[in-house]
């Protein structure tokens, strides 16, 4: 549930993840991809079109492997990567932060979180919508209120 409270083995937890629709067409392109390739019964189609597949495939799995992308547990922030999660005490988290910027002609939001990680060194994660499944602005808000760094407005 993004952005809920949700009761978790006893503990509260707020988590965002992206939808599973946009993944999950992904993987069901790539499986076409592959599909046309073999019927045309050409090589180079056939070498083509695996290698979108690939992309495809591999992009939709990721992204369907790190759900929920960010959860806060027990006081801290907990962040989805493909080994898996980065626990970061609320201590470390140095700054969360929503940005925006403008291309052609639209303007997307995203979250910047930078915190430091276990021998000290700064790291710093960019979250989109498609990241999040919801407002990064909104997130930033959230977490803010939680008290996970400080929020700096958009530049």
């Amino acid at each position: 549930m993004n952005g809920e409270a949700v009761p978790a083995a006893g503990h509260r937890a707020v988590s965002w993840s992206p939808g599973v629709v946009w993944p999950g067409l992904q993987i069901a392109g790539g499986v076409l991809l592959v599909l046309l390739g073999l019927q045309r019964q050409d090589p180079l189609a056939l070498l083509l079109t695996g290698l979108a597949a690939l992309m495809l495939v591999a992009s939709g799995v990721s992204q369907l492997l790190r759900r929920p992308r960010i959860e806060v547990v027990d006081g801290q922030l907990a962040i989805a990567r493909i080994g898996g999660a980065r626990f970061v005490p609320r201590s470390d988290v140095v700054e969360v932060r929503a940005l925006g910027s403008a291309r052609w002609g639209m303007r997307q939001h995203m979250m910047r979180i930078e915190y430091l990680d276990d021998r000290g060194r700064e790291q710093l994660d960019v979250f989109t919508r498609l990241d999040l499944g919801a407002d990064p602005r909104d997130v930033v808000e959230t977490l803010t209120r939680l008290g996970f760094g400080h929020a700096r407005g958009e530049g």
